[in-house]
């Protein structure tokens, strides 16, 4: 009976120190031990006067290993805890990092892409301001049409930025529904095409007869469709051209828009990081224009949303066809 007893004093200080499986910390579970084996020890004395009976003996035991369960399972789920922890740390560490990186990005995209037009156009300003009246009327003409152009740069500029911004942050809302492609590509090629005579790139368009409508945000085809074409004359050389087309996908039910040019091409680094926001390419562009990097950021970001697509086919140096793949409306 001797042993019998011995575990009975056992059980009852364990017992008594039942609460000290959750309090004590599990990760020095080798000084509970210690701290209940010297606690014990007058249970342990007080069961050698065997003064329980068996089946109270039988049914503390049972408590004690309901107890011992408990506190593995506790063990075991604290480490989970911790581990899950430790991962959110480590995420929110590397989150932290990367936003740090693109503010980075932005200010220098904020002094250096946008320092250069608006110290052109300060430049301009103060010519006009001091020396107006003795200039002949057609270079001060020249002048407001080198200040509008270097207005629309930077517009150009700050657009693309506030895009990738409300893109990030999930505050872009884009209402999906059957719009005319043949009236916003009609348009736009009626507003843009002046940039690339500016240039002296010839721009042409084709649309397919009875092109179907699609499903897209319209504000969102828009913003695609110009950064597609004012990337194109970017890029491009002088007494080139640049082709726009659209065409009806039968066999899938969908509208391809192609913007095609003439320039240096991508290479296979280029198409690595080609969607990635603040990407830098290996052509540099041909009238001295910036670039934020953002522009097909934006142009593939929000045809995912529009549960549209976008395919390149380029050669170094044999230019480049953007292809945006659309829904069609039924």
């Amino acid at each position: 009976m001797f042993g019998i007893t011995h575990f009975a004093g056992v059980l009852i200080s364990v017992g008594l120190y039942w609460n000290e499986f959750f309090t004590f910390p599990l990760q020095i579970m080798e000084v509970l031990y210690l701290h209940v084996f010297f606690e014990m020890l007058p249970g342990y004395l007080l069961g050698i006067t065997d003064w329980l009976s068996r089946e109270t003996l039988l049914m503390l035991f049972g408590f004690t290993l309901f107890a011992l369960a408990i506190s593995v399972f506790l063990l075991f789920t604290q480490k989970s805890h911790q581990k899950f922890i430790n991962q959110s740390i480590f995420d929110g560490a590397a989150s932290v990092s990367h936003k740090n990186e693109d503010i980075h990005r932005f200010i220098s995209v904020v002094s250096h892409d946008l320092r250069t037009p608006l110290n052109s156009i300060a430049a301009i300003a103060d010519i006009l301001a001091f020396d107006a009246e003795n200039l002949p009327a057609n270079e001060v003409k020249e002048y407001a049409g080198n200040i509008y152009d270097l207005s629309m740069r930077i517009n150009h500029l700050v657009n693309n930025m506030v895009d990738a911004n409300n893109l990030e942050l999930g505050e872009v809302k884009l209402e999906l529904k059957s719009i005319s492609l043949e009236k916003i590509l009609t348009d736009i090629y009626a507003s843009i095409q002046i940039l690339g005579e500016k240039k002296s790139i010839k721009t042409s368009l084709e649309i397919q007869d009875n092109l179907p409508k699609v499903i897209a945000d319209e504000n969102a085809l828009n913003r695609i469709i110009e950064n597609l074409i004012n990337n194109a004359y970017k890029f491009s050389e002088s007494e080139s051209e640049v082709r726009i087309r659209a065409e009806k996908l039968s066999k899938v039910n969908k509208v391809r828009i192609s913007i095609e040019d003439e320039g240096p091409g991508f290479t296979e680094d280029d198409r690595k990081n080609i969607y990635n926001k603040f990407s830098k390419l290996s052509a540099n562009p041909t009238g001295n224009e910036k670039s934020t990097g953002l522009g097909l950021y934006i142009v593939y970001t929000l045809l995912k949303r529009m549960n549209g697509d976008i395919d390149l086919e380029s050669k170094p140096g044999e230019g480049s066809v953007f292809s945006v793949i659309l829904n069609a409306a039924s």
